[in-house]
């Protein structure tokens, strides 16, 4: 009878301690480890010109190398350094230059590149760009071809009353035209800065 005490009293104080203990048992700590963890944060696609290319802006132009590190090209930069920087960007392929005697703003140096992208230049400073090809944006995804709804979206935009080039339209210190006015629109050029346009 003792002896039977004495186990039930030991099974017990065993129960007991395994109840006390506070190791926690790993096989638990693991699956709970899975179930409270957070998922991976999904990283946003980078931009294209994250990787190393060019982005067109209201002041100028901005130049991106493979490291997502960003050099600005404002307007005012001296020709010769925008070509080469530019150049750069497109593998070497150099632009057609030449000039413009016909600009309203006096003679015009213009180069231009196979992607669409023309430079303008006046006393051998950048003076404005124009772009009518797709493929070069803005940081934030403006480009030739984007549709009206998400130029809406992007940038506050003004049409240009009784203009005689088309659907003009400004968005900051960005103008350009639409194929179309309203939701059927969509972005068919771009430019900023000094135009050569006939009015």
């Amino acid at each position: 009878m003792h002896l039977i005490a004495r186990t039930t009293l030991a099974l017990s104080a065993v129960a007991l301690m395994a109840a006390c203990d506070r190791t926690p048992d790993p096989a638990v700590v693991e699956a709970a480890a899975t179930e409270a963890a957070p998922a991976a944060a999904v990283e946003p696609a980078a931009p294209v010109q994250a990787e190393g290319g060019l982005a067109i802006e209201g002041e100028g132009l901005r130049i991106f190398d493979a490291t997502g590190a960003a050099r600005a090209l404002p307007f005012g930069t001296p020709q010769a350094t925008v070509i080469a920087a530019v150049t750069a960007t497109t593998r070497g392929m150099a632009p057609e230059q030449g000039t413009n005697a016909e600009c309203g703003a006096g003679p015009t140096q213009f180069a231009r590149y196979p992607d669409g992208l023309q430079l303008l230049f006046q006393d051998e400073k950048f003076a404005g760009w124009f772009l009518d090809a797709p493929g070069l944006t803005t940081v934030d995804g403006v480009g030739v071809g984007t549709t009206r709804a998400t130029l809406d979206s992007a940038r506050t935009v003004t049409l240009t009353p009784n203009s005689t080039l088309g659907i003009e339209f400004s968005a900051g210190d960005m103008g350009g035209f639409l194929t179309a006015d309203g939701a059927a629109g969509a972005v068919e050029s771009l430019y900023a800065g000094l135009t050569c346009f006939f009015r």
